[in-house]
């Protein structure tokens, strides 16, 4: 009885800042803390009834080729990724970002500062260059801030095939909510602070996350894990919000379940995070690794916005087409 009066409770909330986001954009904490209840008490439910609603409010662009780093995608390969999606909770594409590419975003990792985390403890500073012969930490965090003005990442981001697998999925118009870039290095343990915990995200109501590998990702260096088909409900024993230790997933889920997505650098994968997933914690080297999430919604946790000082072409077309999709992005 109590658990239902909260859970109503939590219907109300979330309602009342819903309808406040849709009049100011910016989502109240207590709405936001509502929908990841609803979220979870609902096994998925909640949030599947509000995005076919969302769906019919703002249905999609009419796209045109959906041809970019993802491969040359027809309108069958676009249903069936979507389909796959919504089912295992992920999908590998078999193209893979070229070399070119990869070396630059490399470069870029080098000479742009990044958050520590966690921040070290030998009294240096919280950010810093990173350094592969000398890691501080386990994390570091390039900031989107930073990433955003680069023309190499807007022309990813402003890609006709992410954009397309993006729509599909999500069955309305996209919007970018997150440009992300990090280096993991070796730990003896995995940390929560860093996601190496299993967990589920809910940032939005409903997303897409694209990785890409670049640096080469085996069993020991930070394989993306997820528990296959967990986007579509959780069991019982593990419907709650918060991290969830290994031994819980594999008591509530098969061997076949737990997935190790590895891959050779220049990797692509779409997953839908809102499934049990972890990123594993390195043993040995490290990973470089680039993240796009695109949502059906900016309600959620409240999003910076920025102003681009110099577009690339592609990145100016495609704010000009689906504004939508970049409204977060003021280009000059």
């Amino acid at each position: 009885m109590v658990e239902n009066v909260k859970i109503a409770l939590a219907n109300l909330v979330f309602w009342v800042g819903y309808y406040w986001y849709k009049f100011f954009d910016k989502t109240p904490s207590y709405s936001y803390q509502s929908l990841r209840k609803l979220f979870y008490t609902s096994n998925t439910q909640f949030n599947r009834r509000l995005s076919k609603r969302i769906a019919k409010e703002n249905p999609g662009y009419t796209l045109g080729a959906a041809n970019g780093v993802l491969g040359n995608l027809s309108a069958s390969d676009l249903t069936k990724i979507s389909q796959q999606i919504h089912q295992d909770g992920y999908y590998v594409f078999p193209t893979f970002l070229d070399d070119a590419t990869i070396a630059y975003l490399t470069e870029l990792s080098y000479r742009t500062k990044a958050t520590l985390i966690p921040k070290p403890k030998d009294g240096g500073p919280g950010e810093d260059f990173f350094k592969r012969d000398a890691p501080r930490t386990i994390k570091y965090q390039f900031l989107e801030k930073d990433l955003v003005q680069d023309s190499v990442i807007q022309k990813l981001v402003a890609d006709p095939s992410i954009l397309a697998v993006s729509q599909s999925f999500l069955g309305s118009k996209p919007v970018l909510d997150l440009i992300s870039m990090w280096w993991s290095t070796a730990s003896k343990k995995a940390s929560s602070e860093v996601a190496q915990l299993y967990h589920w995200d809910m940032e939005r109501i409903k997303f897409l996350k694209f990785f890409f590998y670049l640096t080469d990702v085996d069993t020991e260096t930070g394989p993306h894990c997820y528990v296959k088909g967990s986007n579509n409900g959780f069991p019982e024993s593990v419907r709650r919000d918060g991290r969830i230790e290994d031994a819980e997933i594999t008591k509530a889920y098969s061997a076949d379940k737990l997935i190790e997505i590895t891959g050779k650098r220049g990797a692509i994968l779409a997953v839908d995070t809102s499934g049990f997933h972890k990123g594993k914690n390195l043993s040995r080297a490290d990973r470089l690794l680039l993240q796009f999430e695109f949502a059906n919604s900016l309600f959620g946790i409240n999003a910076e916005n920025f102003d681009i000082d110099q577009s690339s072409p592609e990145f100016k077309a495609a704010a000009s087409a689906y504004p939508f999709v970049y409204q977060r992005y003021k280009v000059k």
